[in-house]
């Protein structure tokens, strides 16, 4: 259980190191880490009645969100297909598989998009009750460098995720025409929407978080229940999964999150090895 000395946000933040930190050196930022958005949802508000007359067409969750899902949808369906027949072979041929290309996607990327910026607090609530707490483990990282490492993070990701709009959507209209072909679904098309809003909602969330923390609603606060949690992490090069499994267990993570954290730590195992043969090189 979770409680903050610093605000009454219905928003928190934790912060997962995935690698040894030394907390009174200077380090080069951001260090690979993991953020929960722990996010209280406020109570449902009562569908208002729709009016005119593409009331009845238009999806109900809005046209962006009808997009991504109908992509996800895809994906699934087509991974889900029989081995050998048509859907198989043209998404080898085109694109990797679903879970191959999700699998590969930048852990921050998917980091970022867990922020569901529809029932995070508002940028414009500007009393100290709306502080936003980030929790951190004390034996890893100090409040300045936890706060400056997710600013850093913030910074770096929204170029790149703004560039990676322009390049799907780029990619997206080349291959719209394949629509025209009767036999094979656009499945490439589908492909670069959901990139394209995958970018979008991860830029979204860094941007959120950016204007968080320039407005100093982002409390840094040493959660001390992390500390039996990292015990024996600070000799170790890369957070081990062992000590991220009691991370699971202390904060009552869902299956998913435990999912997305572990696929992180992978990611970071590969880039460190990756790195040291190209010095090798």
């Amino acid at each position: 259980m979770i409680s903050s000395t610093v605000s009454r946000s219905s928003m928190r933040i934790v912060a997962l190191p995935l690698t040894r930190i030394n907390t009174s050196a200077t380090i080069k930022l951001p260090r690979p880490t993991f953020y929960r958005f722990n996010i209280t949802p406020p109570p449902p508000k009562p569908l208002l009645p729709r009016t005119g007359w593409l009331a009845d067409y238009l999806p109900q969750e809005g046209i962006g969100k009808w997009v991504s899902n109908k992509a996800n949808q895809t994906w699934i369906s087509w991974g889900a297909a029989p081995e050998g027949s048509i859907k198989v072979r043209v998404s080898v041929i085109c694109f990797p598989p679903h879970k191959l290309a999700t699998s590969n996607l930048d852990f921050e990327e998917t980091n970022l998009k867990s922020l569901d910026l529809s029932i995070a607090p508002p940028l414009h609530a500007q009393e100290k009750a709306h502080d936003i707490p980030l929790f951190y483990p004390p034996t890893m990282l100090s409040g300045p460098q936890s706060l400056e490492n997710l600013k850093t993070l913030v910074e770096q990701r929204i170029p790149i995720h703004s560039r990676g709009i322009y390049l799907w959507i780029f990619f997206g209209v080349l291959s719209a025409p394949l629509k025209l072909i009767p036999i094979i679904p656009n499945f490439p098309f589908y492909f670069c929407a959901w990139r394209t809003w995958s970018h979008v909602k991860a830029r979204r969330a860094a941007r959120y978080i950016k204007s968080l923390i320039d407005s100093k609603r982002v409390v840094p606060e040493a959660l001390h229940d992390l500390t039996a949690v990292y015990v024996g992490a600070a000799t170790e090069a890369i957070t081990e999964r062992e000590t991220l499994q009691r991370a699971v267990r202390s904060l009552g993570m869902s299956a998913d999150e435990e999912k997305a954290l572990f696929q992180a730590q992978e990611q970071v195992v590969k880039r460190r090895a990756n790195a040291k043969k190209t010095k090798i090189m």
